[in-house]
């Protein structure tokens, strides 16, 4: 949180990065005031959402995660593989806030992700992926600030990506070909923090001259269940899962409809207690499993079930990646205390339409 002298009273407003989905809280007091207003301006768009509140005693409370939530619409981004270099992944804005009291006002800007962090937690650190080589594939990088990443390929240096400025990045891998091993590096700034710590008292420290290195291991498995997903701290993620058996479940629906009494006939077959039912449902789910995974992939994996956002692969279509939306079953995931330990789920597949009666 920062904290400001304003007109007579202080203000605690939020860090210069925040979450969507942790409290973004802003607290004026010491000063007791007709009305206060805040507007939260999304600054691409122009949109402004307005909150008028009436002091209580000598402070006012404004938490305004709902309102930049409306901003965003994380499940309708389509991400286009056929890019290179570092595109808008479309999961970080910039707002502008006012808080206004009669013939006076306080802003400030902060910038905002799709997501939430933990307490003690480390936002745009140092991480290893796996890169799918034979799918469509984006690494996640936060930026603070206009740079460039340095690329390394098997061990050799390649063309820096530029960064434009401050943003949730997808780098795309298109035109790089690696055996083994691709690199990415953004170091450190004095002024502009890339990498942040989710402190105990609910803010964000951000770490200057801190560098993020991600390192991709090339796999090149053609076969399985591959899935996108958006993690919590607002970075798509992908995986290929090893699918087990289907499961197709049939249920019925609606109304029993009993046959007409007056055309009793045994042509029909008709007793007593024949009919059809309006209609049934098909349910199919399907599990999937990352063998003997470490405790760090398994975390990473983990946020899979717990995000809204999950996408299966479905293959190519004029060249372009096509993905359906599904569901991961609602289940409990039990850590082991062993160096390694399968990782597995359920997937809800799309449901099926049926005839009706």
């Amino acid at each position: 949180m920062r904290t400001s002298s304003f007109d007579g009273a202080t203000i605690e407003y939020p860090d210069l990065i925040a979450f969507a989905f942790n409290p973004i809280i802003i607290n004026l007091y010491g000063k007791n005031y007709e009305f206060v207003e805040i507007s939260v301006e999304d600054t691409q768009t122009g949109v402004v959402y307005q909150d008028n509140r009436e002091m209580f005693g000598e402070s006012v409370f404004f938490d305004i995660s709902s309102y930049v939530q409306g901003f965003f619409d994380a499940g309708e981004n389509n991400v286009d593989y056929s890019l290179s270099g570092a595109v808008n992944s479309k999961l970080g804005r910039e707002f502008s806030i006012s808080v206004d009291v009669p013939d006076n006002s306080f802003g400030f800007n902060m910038f905002v992700m799709w997501g939430a962090m933990r307490v003690g937690e480390r936002y745009n650190g140092n991480r290893k992926l796996t890169w799918f080589k034979n799918f469509p594939f984006s690494v996640g990088l936060y930026s603070g600030a206009s740079g460039s990443v340095e690329v390394t390929v098997d061990g050799k240096a390649q063309t820096p990506i530029n960064l434009s400025g401050q943003n949730v990045w997808n780098l795309m891998l298109t035109g790089i070909d690696a055996q083994n091993t691709v690199s990415f590096y953004l170091p450190g700034s004095s002024t502009h923090a890339s990498v942040f710590d989710h402190t105990f008292d609910l803010t964000f420290k951000g770490l200057t001259n801190t560098a993020t290195r991600i390192d991709c291991e090339v796999d090149s498995s053609e076969n399985g269940v591959y899935l996108r997903w958006i993690n919590r701290h607002g970075m798509y993620c992908y995986w290929l899962f090893v699918p087990g058996d289907e499961v197709r479940q049939v249920v019925n629906d609606g109304e029993f409809l009993r046959n007409n009494m007056q055309d009793y006939s045994y042509v029909n077959g008709y007793h007593g207690g024949t009919g059809r039912k309006q209609r049934k449902t098909e349910n199919d789910t399907l599990p999937v499993c990352a063998p003997l995974v470490d405790s760090d992939t398994y975390d990473f994996l983990f946020e899979l079930a717990t995000s809204p956002v999950v996408d299966m692969f479905s293959g190519y279509q004029d060249g372009k990646p096509q993905w359906k939306g599904v569901n991961v079953s609602v289940e409990n995931f039990t850590k082991e205390r062993t160096a390694l330990q399968d990782f597995v789920c359920t997937i809800i597949l799309p449901e099926l339409n049926l005839q009706s009666l």
